[in-house]
């Protein structure tokens, strides 16, 4: 086998951001479980694993740049587009490595504090997966946390099938990977409406197949059809890992950890009754139907008193991070619809909508004191892993990060000029990456340079032969793309745009 030992590498993976690698998402997520985690207001350092572009990884660099950053990525194309931007960027706290995973593990590195992966842990050999775990035991400190996601079963067990028809459809062609794409999901299709009895006894797969339809090639070709493709059960992971003296902490994905809005009463008393903590993980994931796992593993982690514990808990400062405007009190969780009360939530938005407050401050803020602090911890959590807020620094380390991902974001900004490949920036605020399309970034180009949002936005899309879209439908005059321009500009003047300075973003 050659260099890409049957991983896909025709085409580049998605430049995507993953924000819970972020060391205040994880920091947060390892406190729920009365663990002491890493301090990322001091000096540490971070290594991600099959960074793929590097995007999330020159990401943390920015809004950390008092840490050191490394990654790695078998593909010298993705590695190559993370050094331009960290370079354009002018990082000087990350390198990245054109490195096999047992080349990595041969090179001379520090200790680290953080090491993330995500998914590709499910697209590689055994013997790859091994390499991380030596990588892992050699090289993670005491007290260190590992990031790993993954497909997970019991979810996957009904399309796996699926995924494997797709590969083997692809494996009888030498077209290039993008039409065997196409013409996988084409066929896939016609055995769907020729009603295979695999379609038929598993009616769910239609929805999936119509998503699928509708994803990036690029990103389809990482995500289904590399040669190694593994969906795992919990402990089959943990066993794995143990080799790296590792021992599971929890979930990375906050709302994982609000038993209430995952699991029926019938099946939190079910899991009460299990005590081995791995199976008990095991038939969670049943009640749940799990298909993609975030989890945070530490090696020799510190465990942490109720009071320690709440001592750190009240002082995790929260910010929020969408237009009030925006917040919506019913959703869907794995239990179903779920409607928030909004005597707790929405006087907690109201606070948080006029500046970052701690839980402390909360507790003792006129229109939040009459919330208890379970029901204030309770509604943070879900707000934290809604997506709604986000752990947050002090403002004197915010203006202290900023000239970083100012940077930063200039350099992604500049690239939005010519196309949309890069579609989040910094926060010096919330120490991760934000959501702003290319739209969004060239307004914030514009303003910066004091130019005329609209002709300037309308100028570069009229010189790539580019027009507007609304509801659908492209617009064809120059009157009617500026009209529109103007239309959205105000929108977004007066409404994301203030979101986005208050989190140091502009």
């Amino acid at each position: 086998m050659n260099w890409t030992e049957g991983y896909v590498s025709e085409v580049n993976y998605t430049s995507g951001f993953y924000g819970e690698l972020s060391p205040l998402k994880l920091g947060l997520a390892t406190l729920i479980k009365s663990i002491q985690p890493p301090d990322s207001s001091r000096e540490f350092t971070y290594c991600e694993l099959a960074c793929g572009q590097g995007f999330t990884t020159n990401i943390l660099a920015a809004t950390y740049p008092h840490a050191q950053f490394y990654a790695n990525d078998f593909n010298p194309s993705h590695i190559a587009t993370a050094r331009d931007l960290a370079a354009k960027a002018g990082m000087k706290n990350v390198l990245f490595f054109d490195d096999s995973f047992e080349e990595f593990l041969e090179r001379d590195l520090p200790q680290f504090d953080f090491i993330s992966l995500h998914g590709i842990y499910s697209w590689i050999s055994a013997k790859n997966r091994q390499a991380i775990v030596n990588f892992i035991r050699r090289n993670l400190k005491v007290g260190g946390l590992v990031y790993i996601s993954y497909n997970a079963l019991p979810g996957w067990s009904a399309a796996m099938p699926m995924q494997a028809l797709m590969l083997r459809h692809g494996q009888h062609s030498s077209e290039p990977i993008l039409t065997r794409i196409e013409q996988a999901l084409n066929f896939t299709g016609e055995l769907l409406e020729a009603n295979a009895s695999y379609f038929v006894q598993n009616p769910i797969l239609k929805n999936r197949y119509e998503r699928l339809k509708e994803q990036n090639r690029y990103y389809l070709a990482h995500e289904y059809f590399n040669q190694e493709w593994n969906s795992f059960y919990f402990d089959e992971v943990a066993k794995e890992l143990e080799d790296a003296k590792l021992k599971y902490v929890g979930s990375a994905h906050i709302n994982d950890h609000i038993d209430t809005v995952n699991l029926s009463q019938a099946a939190q008393e079910k899991l009460a009754q299990i005590s081995d903590p791995i199976y008990r993980e095991v038939v969670r994931d049943f009640f749940v139907n799990t298909q993609f796992r975030r989890d945070i593993f530490s090696r020799g982690s510190l465990g942490l008193t109720t009071q320690e514990q709440l001592k750190q808990l009240q002082e995790t400062r929260f910010a929020m991070i969408v237009n009030p405007a925006n917040i919506k009190f019913e959703q869907q969780f794995p239990v179903g619809e779920v409607k928030l009360q909004e005597a707790v939530y929405q006087p907690i938005c109201e606070v948080l909508a006029e500046s970052p407050q701690t839980l402390l401050q909360l507790q003792n803020h006129p229109k939040t004191s009459n919330i208890n602090l379970n029901g204030l911890y309770q509604a943070l959590m879900i707000l934290t892993g809604i997506g709604y807020i986000h752990p947050a620094v002090d403002e004197q380390t915010c203006q202290q990060r900023k000239p970083s991902t100012d940077a930063f974001n200039n350099a992604v900004k500049a690239k939005a000029i010519y196309d949309e490949e890069l579609s989040f920036l910094a926060s010096p605020l919330i120490g991760t990456g934000v959501l702003v399309n290319r739209l969004e970034q060239l307004f914030l180009l514009a303003k910066s340079s004091n130019q005329d949002a609209v002709q300037f936005v309308w100028q570069i899309l009229a010189s790539q032969g580019k027009k507007v879209v609304k509801d659908g439908k492209t617009l064809e005059t120059e009157e009617e793309n500026i009209a529109h321009l103007k239309t959205v500009y105000e929108e977004f003047s007066q409404g994301r745009l203030l979101t986005l300075q208050k989190l140091g973003i502009e």
